[in-house]
């Protein structure tokens, strides 16, 4: 029997229900994804702002640093670990869009989330592809910015909206082919998909934002940081931008605005995921109900009295792996 079509709504809180049931490890899988990104701007952008304050000393101190050689050669030393920090941390945070799709079908098969390397797997057998998508994405967005293509790119964004989730479900395709298939799921499920999408930017963007806000205020933290960007923009040329009223302490608090913003973001990134991964299955039931129900026309008295096949060609879907349930079964300390 067909599964019941499932509201916006109801797919909304299913996923708020999935997140909250399990928020301790989906906080444990985004935090370093998170956090590792702000953790190696932080050691980039700290340790240059140390370096250029100390210079000075430094080269009286050790004199082999006055040479241009080796100043080049000591910035360099001192940039790359928090730039492979942040490239790794960034990694691991677009490997989720595919990653918690998987999570949340292994819940739905089993109750459970866990082997989170089980679920990483998944980008790393279809990688080539995985990379395109994002590159073809990319490409739409710089294309977006401009304004003449924002109604396009807002268009094109909302039909492929689901590209992980097929990405993840469903192999057999070129990176272009899982944007198409996002297309074709979504085809005539524009309003209703636009209305979950609005819903999440506004509790997850808005709300939830403005929460951690109010959290920050409260422990002191916003002046502390306001403060220490507000130092660190006072090193930079602002000159020529002051005449936009853009000052250091413009910057200062700018600055820990997109911080709690970002936190916000990827740590919510599971609940956007959840839900578009139960949209997903819902739009893919629906497609296949009426495909289902549409009458098979057009059979030839010729075609009848063959006995040979016509080719066809189906788009091959990916189940759970049986791997993933059995360590369902065993403890979290097991595997």
């Amino acid at each position: 029997m067909a599964k019941a079509d499932k509201s916006v709504w109801m797919v909304f809180f299913e996923g708020i229900k999935i997140y909250c049931l399990n928020i301790h490890k989906f906080f444990l899988y985004m935090t370093f994804p998170v956090l590792g990104q702000l953790l190696g701007l932080f050691m980039v952008f700290g340790l240059t702002y140390w370096y250029t304050q100390n210079f000075q000393d430094l080269i009286v101190k050790y004199p082999a640093l006055n040479d241009f050689s080796t100043m080049l050669l000591f910035i360099i030393l001192t940039v790359i670990p928090g730039l492979l920090i942040f490239v790794r941390a960034f990694w691991d945070y677009i490997v989720a869009f595919v990653a918690l799709n998987s999570m949340t079908d292994g819940y739905l098969n089993t109750g459970r989330v866990y082997d989170f390397r089980a679920h990483n797997s998944i980008v790393s057998k279809k990688v080539f592809s995985f990379i395109a998508i994002w590159f073809l994405i990319s490409i739409m967005t710089i294309v977006g910015v401009i304004p003449v293509f924002w109604i396009f790119a807002f268009l094109l964004f909302v039909y492929f909206i689901l590209v992980f989730q097929v990405f993840t479900f469903e192999n057999g395709l070129s990176p272009v082919g899982y944007l198409r298939r996002s297309m074709f799921l979504i085809k005539g499920k524009f309003g209703r998909t636009f209305l979950l999408m609005t819903i999440l930017a506004i509790f997850t963007y808005y709300f939830l934002t403005a929460g951690l806000g109010v959290i920050f205020d409260y422990l002191n933290l916003s002046a502390t940081l306001e403060k220490m960007f507000e130092a660190w923009a006072f090193t930079l040329p602002l000159e020529a931008v002051e005449k936009f009223n853009i000052t250091p302490e413009l910057i200062g608090t700018e600055l820990v605005k997109q911080i709690v913003f970002f936190i916000i973001v990827g740590y919510t990134l599971p609940i956007r995921s959840i839900c578009w991964t139960l949209w997903y299955k819902n739009l893919v039931d629906e497609k296949d109900v009426l495909e289902q129900a549409q009458p098979q026309k057009r059979k030839s008295r010729k075609s009848s009295s063959k006995k040979t096949t016509a080719k066809t060609f189906k788009i091959e879907k990916r189940g759970i792996d049986p791997e993933i349930i059995r360590r369902a079964r065993l403890e979290d300390d097991e595997y």
